[in-house]
């Protein structure tokens, strides 16, 4: 096992060379380079289901279905079945609004056919040190709130607002509305990686300031952050499989291209959240 630098200011081409289960040595260089890297990107060819598992599950528990086995999904523009909703999307981490956003993610290249849609990536760890020191430590210390849809659903001209009382996740009234939570503007991962967690899509603001204050210091933030040169833009090919720290890597899609696209999805989770997010969603239409 090696790896390669990607052309990008973070992330690295994994070169498993072999087809045969990993070893207890293999196993931890793998979990070693995602660590380092926060993201690898696995061309040796068509991988399946249990390869994947294989390997998204060397970073934690893989989130189970309803019947126990690891949850998989699609991301695709082949049926409406989808996990994620169409268009464009703009930077985000997977379930930031939730009280336990999920550390991984492992996407395969299972349908990739003609000019795809690429899957665009910053990195939150590196762009501290591309920040002023005064304002790394304004957000240390400092807790964000999050929320899964920053305008609302009814009336999208106008700004969602955190309620009170914030109805948990699963019980009695919880809905799109309650999606909202609070996380520290910087922390430290489970390999101990400093991290951002601040994205465009889902950070409504920073606690403790004024509004005009904390939009102003997340413009700042995203300016260093978004910069075109820190972007890694993924032109996916077949069999790829790319995976992903989503605590310190956000993703967004560019606008949707036509050709063919189905990626498997599996992801690692503290928690079994996803459940309650789909039935939502696909009762309220959202997906």
């Amino acid at each position: 096992m090696r790896t390669t630098p990607l052309d990008a200011p973070f992330g690295a081409r994994l070169h498993l060379e072999t087809d045969a289960p990993l070893d207890a040595a293999e196993r931890e260089a793998f979990r070693k380079a995602f660590a380092e890297h926060g993201l690898l990107v696995i061309r040796d060819g068509p991988l399946d289901d249990a390869r994947q598992i294989e390997l998204t599950g060397l970073l934690g528990r893989l989130e189970p279905d309803e019947d126990g086995g690891p949850m998989r999904m699609e991301v695709t523009n082949q049926h409406d079945q989808t996990t994620a909703p169409d268009g464009e999307l703009v930077f985000h981490y997977d379930y930031a609004y939730d009280p336990t956003p999920i550390p991984a993610i492992g996407m395969y290249g299972q349908l990739v056919e003609g000019e795809v849609t690429p899957t665009d990536f910053v990195s939150s760890s590196t762009v501290l040190s591309r920040l002023s020191a005064s304002l790394v430590e304004e957000l240390r210390g400092r807790d964000a709130a999050h929320a899964c849809f920053l305008h609302r659903l009814d009336r999208p001209e106008e700004r969602s607002v955190e309620p009170e009382p914030l109805i948990a996740r699963g019980e009695a009234g919880w809905g799109p509305e309650h999606y909202w939570t609070h996380h520290p503007a910087i922390f430290s991962n489970a390999f101990g990686v400093e991290t951002l967690f601040l994205c465009l899509q889902h950070t409504d603001r920073l606690l403790g300031l004024p509004r005009t204050v904390s939009d102003g210091i997340l413009g700042e933030v995203y300016e260093a952050l978004y910069a075109p040169d820190q972007i890694y833009t993924h032109a996916w090919q077949p069999d790829d499989l790319v995976v992903w720290d989503n605590l310190t890597v956000q993703h967004a899609r560019p606008e949707p291209r036509e050709g063919p696209r189905t990626l498997r999805r599996y992801h690692v989770s503290e928690t079994d959240l996803t459940a309650d997010y789909l039935r939502v969603a696909r009762e309220q239409g959202l997906v």
